[in-house]
């Protein structure tokens, strides 16, 4: 059953005309309208959908009188179908392509030689001291009159990465001294000098603020934080 009769609560009949009813009705119509084109199809199945309820709740009189006066019931449908129309938006019509401009930017320039490129940052790097980024420092000698400590302790100390040494000059290494407590290395050097293999990128690393510990790593060392530096450590280097 495509369509459904009920009693209203006034006691007349509602002809309740599903989607399946529609569907069969706009099939008859374009049997008979082989010329209609779907999108006039498809207005007639959204109008009989909306309009057979209502044309059979009319009392039996009414609908005589719409019978007997057709061509006024048909301006009065287009009347309000053409009130519809213009309240609804019409979506724009589709933008055609005609045509593709294409067009290229200026790209990355010419390739420059690697001697030029050197040249190049060298005029632009500005020289630094070793000391102004790495803070105090002191060669072997120095090392021994200060705390007493031999050179051949210290260098071994440097072997196993106890303590950082920074090549000044060619062959020259110093060493910071933030980095020695009562004369003897921070605990926990020998540990971040094993994740982190280049010597200046390690002191680099450890003086500077890490906001994620709460400090500078070599401050944190020195409070006795190991394990909390060597797992930053990991983490940037590992």
């Amino acid at each position: 059953m495509v369509a459904t009769i009920r009693k209203s609560a006034t006691g007349s009949a509602d002809i309740i005309v599903n989607a399946a009813a529609a569907s069969e009705i706009v099939k008859v119509l374009a049997r008979h309208n082989p010329g209609a084109s779907k999108a006039a199809l498809t207005a007639a199945k959204a109008f009989i959908t909306a309009a057979t309820p209502v044309a059979a709740r009319l009392d039996a009189r009414k609908q005589q009188v719409k019978v007997a006066h057709d061509r006024e019931w048909t301006a009065i449908v287009e009347a309000v179908v053409a009130e519809l129309t213009a309240r609804t938006p019409v979506a724009p019509a589709p933008v055609r392509v005609t045509s593709i401009e294409t067009s290229q930017g200026e790209g990355l320039g010419a390739l420059i030689d690697i001697d030029e490129v050197r040249c190049r940052l060298d005029a632009m790097a500005i020289p630094v001291r070793l000391e102004d980024w790495a803070g105090p420092v002191a060669g072997p000698r120095d090392i021994e009159a200060r705390f007493g400590t031999k050179r051949s302790t210290l260098h071994d100390w440097q072997r196993r990465g106890a303590v950082i040494g920074l090549l000044k000059g060619e062959r020259k290494h110093v060493f910071p001294l933030a980095q020695f407590v009562d004369g003897r290395p921070v605990a926990g050097m020998t540990e971040i000098t094993g994740i982190i293999n280049n010597p200046r990128a390690a002191w680099l690393w450890l003086i500077q603020p890490k906001p994620g510990i709460g400090g500078s790593p070599l401050d944190r060392l020195k409070m006795g934080l190991v394990d909390e530096v060597v797992a930053a450590a990991q983490r940037d280097f590992g």
